[in-house]
């Protein structure tokens, strides 16, 4: 009910009867009142006192609703703000964590290391609580930020999924190769994350991306396996959940 009067207010057709509605007003109670003399002005104004007072009241309620929108939005903003600024710890810390998953996995592929949980790294729990806040501050502007910051959270889970099955299920008779193929997954979440941080800094004005930047691909101390075509691929596809948690 509140969505629908606050669209019926902004509507441009609410705006041009307010104006509409003024402009006759101004013309029927000021002008020509006034134009016949002030005696004139005087008694019109009396007649219609009671449509004047309903005006004016009207006029007042439409001025509180606009302040009253303004000082909300000031504060939305200052609170979004707010959240924005620590946004960069949590992207850093999300990125350490994959370059910390990615050296895993490459060592369990390289069998540099067993396959033992107690080398698992933690999820950075603190930093989806900070991307957590920002969602929940954040501003129509943010629309496609938001969308690639739930990416990057449900992502990263469903890794932290697949590594613990990869360190314990015994089961499994290709590990190494699941281990490999992991890779180029945390690999391309480690660049769409990375990409996010010239806007997060307030380096870009607008966040606006909607493919991969293969230039973020090369991690300093982490392996690349990935083939050219296949970087050619993943910087031409559109962002979405499934390039990053493809079934192996």
């Amino acid at each position: 009910m509140f969505a629908l009067i606050e669209s019926v207010l902004q509507s441009k057709i609410f705006k041009f009867f307010i104006c509409i509605l003024l402009g006759v007003y101004v013309c029927f109670m000021i002008i020509t009142p006034i134009s016949n003399g002030w005696q004139s002005a005087i008694s019109t104004w009396k007649e219609w006192q009671t449509f004047n007072a309903a005006i004016i009241a009207f006029l007042s309620t439409l001025l509180i609703v606009h302040s009253t929108k303004i000082a909300e939005q000031k504060n939305m903003l200052r609170k979004r703000n707010a959240t924005k600024a620590f946004m960069p710890i949590a992207l850093a810390e999300m990125s350490d964590y994959l370059v910390e998953l990615i050296k895993l996995l490459d060592e369990l592929h390289q069998e540099k290391k067993e396959f033992k949980l107690e080398f698992k790294p933690q999820l950075p729990e603190a930093a989806f609580k900070r991307v957590e806040k920002f969602i929940e501050q954040s501003s129509n502007q943010d629309e496609k930020l938001i969308e690639h910051l739930t990416i990057s959270i449900n992502s990263a889970q469903v890794y932290n999924s697949r590594i613990t099955s990869i360190l314990t299920d015994n089961v499994i008779s290709n590990r190494k190769e699941r281990a490999f193929y992991q890779i180029n997954q945390c690999t391309l979440l480690h660049a769409l994350i990375s990409g996010m941080f010239d806007f997060i800094r307030g380096i870009d004005e607008e966040y606006q991306v909607t493919h991969l930047d293969g230039e973020r691909f090369r991690i300093k101390d982490c392996p690349l396996y990935m083939t050219d075509p296949e970087i050619e691929k993943y910087k031409n596809s559109e962002i979405k959940f499934n390039l990053f948690v493809k079934s192996l």
